[in-house]
């Protein structure tokens, strides 16, 4: 065996090991994080970038590299890529730094967006490799992260406007891409979904003061978007038995009654009216009185049968008589 073959072999982690290392990766984790927060003043930048980055990737390669268990990731597999992607953005970040990006004006917009594709793009390949759906719900997370800071490195904007228009676009687009793989990777899809929950509840936040952006009240178009995709994702989460969805579809609604309640308005006019009228109908209508089913029809009796099935009888005894 090659020497790069017995390393690889060497950090694939055997599965009745899994647990075990996945508990170690996530002590080391912390460990790294307090080690970066204590001693943040006195390491150089070059050297939290190392240990970030070292400890990130063989973390991250170890999950990689963790065999299946019949076709879907285990749970170790999850929490060695979380943990490893986590340290691995920090580094990244980090290493922004060293490059001469100004962390000290936060968002750094332009380190955002670079850390933000590169990690996106190398978790997609233990989302489609390894089956790994935590995977695809981090890397569908980040690219929205890069596309908002984008618009802002390129055009430098402060309303809040653009970015909502680049959430709802974003959010559409993962809610199709979704639905599309619905059928051949159910618990892709529903990552998706979760994502494109997240990036409409998103909308909402821009209506307060965030980071950069001076909270505006969100118009009317907004709202019904954030109601919509309330209704949609808890509706989802019920028919499709998901609860991540049904979850965000609760939060969506939760800040859609937040920025409506934040308009100041003390009158029933006009969401609280049409909520409660629409509502009240369809439980009057769920509740009418029912009316008792019509009898059955009784079973034909032999040589009664309609028209068209004698006629396929008929055809049927036909083209047997034919085979014989």
């Amino acid at each position: 065996m090659s020497p790069a073959g017995g390393l690889r072999e060497l950090l694939r982690p055997p599965p009745h090991r899994g647990p075990l290392i996945a508990a170690g990766a996530v002590c080391l984790g912390v460990g790294i994080a307090l080690e970066e927060v204590r001693l943040a003043d006195r390491l150089a930048d070059p050297v939290h970038m190392l240990i970030l980055l070292a400890i990130g990737a063989l973390i991250f390669w170890l999950g990689a590299q963790a065999p299946n268990e019949g076709g879907v990731p285990p749970a170790y597999q999850s929490i060695l890529l979380v943990t490893g992607a986590f340290l691995l953005y920090a580094g990244l970040v980090t290493a922004g730094n060293v490059l001469g990006a100004n962390l000290n004006e936060f968002p750094p917009t332009g380190t955002l967006l670079w850390t933000s594709l590169v990690l996106g793009g190398l978790l997609l390949w233990p989302a489609f490799e390894r089956n790994s759906a935590i995977s695809l719900l981090l890397a569908a997370i980040l690219g929205g992260v890069a596309v908002l800071s984008w618009w802002d490195f390129v055009f430098h904007a402060s309303s809040p406007a653009p970015y909502r228009w680049l959430l709802a676009a974003y959010s559409a687009f993962l809610v199709l891409s979704g639905l599309a793989l619905r059928e051949p990777a159910r618990r892709h899809a529903e990552v998706l979904i979760d994502a494109g929950g997240l990036a409409t509840a998103a909308i909402a936040v821009t209506s307060f003061d965030f980071f950069a952006l001076q909270g505006t009240p969100l118009p009317g178009i907004w709202e019904v978007v954030l109601l919509g995709a309330g209704f949609g994702l808890v509706a989802f989460g019920a028919v499709d038995r998901s609860p991540g969805p049904a979850y965000l579809g609760v939060v969506n609604l939760g800040l859609f009654i937040l920025v409506v309640a934040d308009s100041g308005d003390e009158t029933l006019f006009w969401w609280p009216i049409v909520l409660l009228m629409v509502g009240g109908a369809m439980l009057l209508a769920g509740l009418r009185p029912r009316r008792p089913l019509p009898p059955e029809p009784d079973p034909y009796r032999a040589g009664e049968a309609p028209l068209a099935a004698r006629a396929d009888d008929e055809e049927l005894v036909i083209r047997v008589r034919k085979d014989d």
